[in-house]
């Protein structure tokens, strides 16, 4: 299978950084790895027969799936979960009560409130990047920067900048990165790359009313 094939049918519930391939995965690990670099080589000297996109790894947590079931048409959030033999996915706050406990609950229901009325399309896949209570304000080099740890990276984002603007009203920040499409959980293909307008069906505009930053 080639890659480009690889990368539109595989599921994608775990990303592992280039240097750690060598690490989990040996000799062909380290393949991998080389040929990938190979590739990134190619692309940046102009040497490549078709385009090639490059992805941003943004470093959220937890990762987050949302859309509507094939099987029943009701909107879901859900974890990784939503691929296991038996899917997990949570259609209210009773279903996220029974699962799930601490601040993944919390986030879980925030998430669940705030993007329910949207509309959205198929299957969404992102990583959930803060919640109101998680922004703070540092000075950073004299200026000060809202900033947010949702994982292991810290963000920070100049207060006065128009992305910090908009962060600094919303409740919710997410990354969507993956979109899914099948007529089951089971039989869903995965493609990179989510255009808000398209792939939620609504105007920026529409999101910053519902205090949603993407």
């Amino acid at each position: 299978m080639r890659f480009q094939e690889y990368i539109t049918e595989a599921k994608n519930t775990h990303m592992t950084h280039i240097e750690d391939l060598v690490l989990d995965g040996g000799v062909k690990g380290a393949r991998q790895a080389i040929n990938a670099l190979r590739s990134m080589r190619d692309m940046l000297s102009g040497n490549v027969k078709a385009p090639i996109d490059i992805t941003t790894k943004w470093d959220g947590a937890p990762a987050l799936f949302a859309g509507t079931d094939p099987s029943d048409g009701q909107f879901f959030v859900a974890k990784k979960g939503i691929f296991a033999k038996t899917p997990k996915v949570y259609k209210n706050h009773d279903d996220i009560d029974a699962d799930t406990s601490g601040d993944l609950n919390k986030k879980l229901k925030l998430a669940f409130d705030k993007l329910k009325d949207l509309g959205i399309k198929d299957v969404i896949q992102g990583d959930f990047m803060f919640e109101k209570k998680d922004l703070k304000n540092e000075k950073i080099n004299g200026e000060t920067h809202i900033t947010f740890h949702p994982n292991t990276i810290v963000y920070a984002v100049p207060k006065t900048s128009n992305l910090g603007k908009k962060i600094n009203k919303a409740d919710l920040g997410i990354v969507w990165h993956t979109k899914y499409s099948g007529s089951s959980f089971e039989n869903m293909t995965a493609e990179f790359g989510v255009d808000i307008v398209k792939d939620i069906g609504k105007q920026e505009k529409h999101l910053e009313k519902y205090h949603l930053v993407y």
